[in-house]
């Protein structure tokens, strides 16, 4: 049997082989047999299962995710990413559909398990490289099986409801699968997790080839805190059952407890989190490395900069999201504050949106106001009287005669920041009490929050030790979304916390320039529709044409 052949007996119903990801061509026409004989080629094939992992630069038709949300909107109206607000998606017309791509993943991450472990390489046994192939060799099972896990928690905040399979089947056995229930995917998520923890190394400095963006035991530890959390959260924890919430609160702890081992840290610098060496940081986890371009920026730099056409635009509602540097609530209400918005803010806003006046991304400061360099009635500047700043990198000039180059991205899938923030919505829901510890948590809610809060270059004031557990639990994710803004976090927690109405009016700020006064208020851009069956995908009537055993969502039918 050829390779092209084995990619193409997938597990997915989808009729689409996850060889076309690989760019195929008549080379790669391997029996299985040459595949186990070359540790290269199942290298090659493990490097192909970590392809299926997501980036969200950009991903969805040239749209961030979080364009799907109250934290920003896409500019260009032809994009993908409208349909999810403005009801125009379906399952016979969806958007981000990832049933089939997952499925290819886990296919070929269960191809691997059954065929390529546990092999000798006997006929390379003489060669130089022989005694590292078999250092680096049996951890590739256990990277397997993370992917494997991950891409699960992939389909089941999406689809709830899926199919769960570890074994290669047939394409009838496919079409015919029953639908396991999100709990029961949640268990296998972090039942897979705790033993890869005890199996995955803490990173990869002693063996041969060291690489960055590969599974570790941090990894997998932070997978089971994420997937607790998501189980325990009222989407899928109806009946609020308490021990939900206690297992997910220890999952993180798991991490922080013994985050000096694994080499975890808040980091000093915010912005050493988004730049082409975030990989450096003690404070991230995983990573998707996407290869050095310039597309990120050239999609989001202002528009009237050279090379800059614009994309994701952050919103008002993000923007007022940032407190004042004295922890104080933004109020566009407040005079003082209204006439200068954008002074005196707590650090982060800076490091994430590009506001009027800031001097970005060169020398020149942006001019958002109507009429301004950057400001409409300019054709596809802003609507939302804001620019995106993270992850975008201004070291990059598409000036000609720039002799600036490509850089690297790496998207952040996990980093130590967002399982501190995992721990105290956890721990509050679990206990009531900000406050509170355990045998098994030795750190407060409360303390977790300010840790975030607190660190070296944003330096935000402690929340009080007095708050009631509802107020607490507002304000941990309100620091949820202001810590993790753009990190494609918002898009799901408001679905797992039910909150989805929450998103339906979206701000933008008006900029008038007269002389030299310049003058903002805050005006609704849109109303989006907002119903519960956006809870989940739609899963497409193609697949449940090939698979009558699937059940469509709630609200799809």
């Amino acid at each position: 049997m050829k390779l092209k052949k084995l990619f193409a007996i997938f597990i997915s119903v989808s009729l689409l082989a996850s060889c076309d990801f690989m760019d195929c061509n008549e080379s790669d026409y391997y029996s299985l047999k040459e595949i186990q004989g070359s540790y290269n080629r199942v290298k090659q094939f493990v490097t192909d299962v970590y392809g299926y992992l997501p980036s969200n630069f950009c991903n969805i038709d040239g749209a961030m995710l979080d364009a799907a949300t109250d934290d920003a909107v896409h500019i260009y109206e032809s994009s993908n990413i409208k349909r999810f607000v403005n009801g125009t998606w379906s399952p016979n017309y969806t958007v981000d559909d990832q049933f089939a791509n997952y499925y290819n993943g886990i296919h070929d991450a269960n191809f691997y398990l059954e065929n390529l472990t546990g092999l000798k390489f006997e006929t390379w046994e003489n060669t130089n490289d022989y005694d590292n192939w078999m250092i680096t060799y049996p951890n590739f099972e256990y990277e397997v099986r993370f992917l494997r896990a991950y891409f699960y928690f992939e389909l089941v905040r999406r689809y709830q409801n899926v199919p769960l399979i570890t074994k290669v089947v047939t394409q009838a056995e496919a079409n015919a699968a029953e639908p396991a229930s999100a709990e029961q995917i949640f268990n296998f998520i972090i039942s897979e997790c705790t033993e890869l923890s005890t199996l995955l190394p803490v990173d990869y400095t002693k063996m041969p080839g060291s690489e960055y963006g590969r599974a570790t035991r941090g990894a997998a530890l932070a997978l089971k805190a994420r997937a607790a959390l998501y189980a325990a959260s009222p989407l899928f924890n109806s009946g609020n059952n308490k021990s939900k919430w206690v297992t997910a609160a220890e999952a993180a702890y798991e991490i922080i407890g013994q985050s000096s081992a694994l080499g975890y840290k808040l980091d000093a610098s915010f912005s050493n989190l988004f730049g082409a060496t975030n990989t450096a940081s003690n404070e991230v986890i995983l990573v998707r490395p996407t290869g050095t371009s310039t597309s990120f920026e050239a999609a989001n730099f202002p528009m009237g900069v050279t090379g800059g056409k614009t994309t994701t635009c952050p919103t008002e509602n993000l923007a007022s999201a940032f407190e004042m540097a004295t922890g104080e609530e933004f109020d566009w209400n407040n005079e003082a504050m209204s006439q200068n918005p954008y002074t005196g803010r707590d650090p982060r806003f800076y490091l994430t949106i590009v506001h009027n006046g800031m001097t970005w991304p060169a020398k020149n400061a942006v001019e958002i106001h109507e009429g301004g360099a950057n400001g409409l009635p300019l054709t596809n500047a802003t609507s939302t009287g804001y620019y995106l700043r993270k992850y975008v990198n201004n070291s990059i000039s598409f000036e000609a005669g720039s002799s600036s180059a490509a850089t690297h991205h790496n998207w952040v899938l996990f980093r130590y920041a967002e399982v501190l923030l995992n721990y105290a919505e956890a721990m509050v829901n679990a206990y009531g009490d900000i406050n509170y510890t355990t045998d098994k948590c030795g750190m407060t809610a409360l303390a977790a929050v300010n840790a975030v809060r607190g660190r070296t270059g944003v330096n935000m004031p402690a929340l009080s030790d007095i708050l009631s557990s509802d107020e607490f639990l507002k304000r941990v994710k309100h620091e949820r979304r202001v810590e993790l803004a753009f990190e494609g976090h918002r898009f799901w927690d408001l679905r797992r916390w039910k909150e989805l109405a929450e998103s339906k009016d979206v701000y933008g700020v008006k900029i008038t320039k007269s002389n030299d006064e310049v003058s903002y208020k805050k005006f609704t851009l849109e109303s989006r529709k907002i119903s519960d069956k956006l809870y989940f995908y739609p899963i497409s009537n193609t697949e449940l044409f090939k698979n009558s055993n699937l059940k469509q969502n709630p609200g799809w039918e």
